[in-house]
């Protein structure tokens, strides 16, 4: 029976490298995917990118592929990675540079684009007719926000991975390529799937276990509500799979790794991010997360299977993710701490000041949030009344503004706040910034014509 071997090495930018180091000196995988990208992500690659052509790309590639390559001479591995972001085609020039180098020759790269839309496209599609409803607050379309769009991305499917593989790519390199993508090309390719209604089925398996994968070591322990029972997650290993052409397969780490591969672990990865569970919508099928099966079958594995007579996907939709990033206004932030006795009575003291110097010097927020670290900052108006003396209270300021004036003034009032009462200490965080909305959408599929590229290092 085929099968084949896939690790998932990363979860977003950034995260730790040496997870996806290991797995590429240590194990036998015949594929290391790589997510690095977020809904906004993307706007702030755009950004980088406007401001210098030679960026907008995840710049972890390059100590990732400094550590990896040297591994891939010698056991020649598959490749496939988000990381090209805004710019896959100077991410692509990076690594090449890097593979030179290091003396390295012979790798075949394929780089995927037509997933980031200009905005002069957008505007080509709403005068064609086409709306883009915010999926969020059911806005019908873009008009309010269209002269503020400053990127515009579709989350894409394996069409290109598969093309690339099928072209011998050794490592692929995408801008928003969807998470799961990453995962599903390289078992369609190896499996020999189709998008054909013999084969959803199957798909929508390899569409639930990359679930299972996408965000590195998540699946192996980090960030779980097991936190207490992980072992040494500060050297987590990444999940590795091992699926068969039935779409069933198991989930381990490198032997010797930190965290933990546990059917608890990965069936909380599982719900993560899903909406409806038995129609989990990716660009390459429809998963059916209910279909399936985790069962613990030793010590960090698990077999994930087929549960009962449900069908596991079908086929995939017509229209794609389509995110929209517009500039909404500017945050400022800052924090003080405040010591007892009487810690929360000087908290808000401070809180009080905060918002009489606001009015005193005419700013006008279009949002603002006091939260006090230690009592409220997560559970904000549903945390229970304080009835206890908190040895000390952090005191975080936020405000959004119209103008970058505005959040200037703002964050000095916030700093001017620790005048009120006895403050412990104070410190300042990042400067005011430009707020980047995301505007949610779908866009049909037809719309978004991708492109191969292959070049190769000699």
């Amino acid at each position: 029976m085929k099968k084949v071997k896939i690790a998932g090495c990363s979860a977003g930018w950034p995260d730790m490298l040496d997870p996806a180091i290991d797995v590429a000196k240590k194990s036998d995988v015949q594929y290391l995917a790589f997510d690095h990208l977020a809904e906004l992500t993307m706007a702030i690659l755009e950004r980088q990118k406007a401001k210098r052509p030679d960026r907008g790309y995840i710049p972890d590639v390059i100590p990732l592929m400094r550590n990896i390559l040297p591994a891939w001479k010698e056991k020649r591995f598959k490749m496939v990675t988000n990381a090209g972001g805004a710019n896959p085609e100077q991410c692509a020039e990076e690594v090449i540079k890097l593979a030179k180098g290091l003396g390295i020759t012979g790798l075949r790269i394929g780089i995927i684009t037509g997933d980031d839309l200009p905005i002069e496209r957008v505007k080509e599609l709403k005068a064609k007719g086409l709306k883009f409803k915010n999926y969020d607050n059911d806005e019908p379309d873009i008009d309010r926000v269209m002269d503020d769009l400053v990127a515009a991305y579709v989350y894409i499917g394996a069409d290109r991975v598969i093309e690339a593989l099928d072209q011998g790519a050794d490592l692929v390199i995408a801008g928003r390529l969807s998470d799961n993508s990453l995962f599903v090309g390289p078992f369609m390719y190896e499996l020999g799937w189709k998008y054909e209604d013999a084969y959803w089925d199957r798909i929508g398996a390899a569409v639930c276990t990359a679930h299972l994968l996408e965000c590195g070591t998540w699946s192996c322990g980090t960030c779980s509500n097991f936190w207490a029972e992980v072992p040494e997650p500060w050297h987590s290993g990444s999940p590795i799979c091992e699926m068969d052409e039935n779409g069933e397969s198991i989930i381990s780490k490198v032997e010797g790794s930190g965290g933990l591969v546990r059917a608890d672990t990965l069936k909380e990865h599982l719900v993560y991010e899903v909406h409806d569970p038995e129609n989990y919508l990716m660009p390459d099928g429809i998963g059916n997360t209910t279909a399936i099966k985790l069962e613990d079958i030793g010590p960090n594995q698990v077999r994930v299977s087929k549960l009962g007579d449900k069908p596991r996907g079908k086929p995939r939709p017509d229209t794609l993710k389509f995110c929209l990033a517009h500039a909404d206004g500017y945050i400022s932030e800052y924090i003080m701490i405040v010591p007892g006795p009487k810690a929360y009575d000087m908290a808000k003291r401070c809180e009080d000041f905060f918002y009489k110097r606001l009015e005193i010097v005419g700013v006008k927020p279009v949002e603002t949030l006091v939260s006090f670290i230690g009592y409220n900052a997560l559970f904000g108006p549903t945390a229970p009344p304080i009835n206890y003396e908190p040895n000390e209270l952090g005191i975080r300021f936020a405000i959004k503004t119209k103008t970058i004036e505005e959040a200037r003034q703002a964050r000095l009032q916030a700093t001017l706040s620790w005048y009120a009462a006895g403050v412990g200490t104070a410190f300042g965080a990042p400067s005011e910034r430009e707020v980047f909305a995301l505007w949610p959408s779908l866009i049909p599929r037809e719309e978004v014509p991708t492109k191969l590229e292959m070049r190769e290092v000699k």
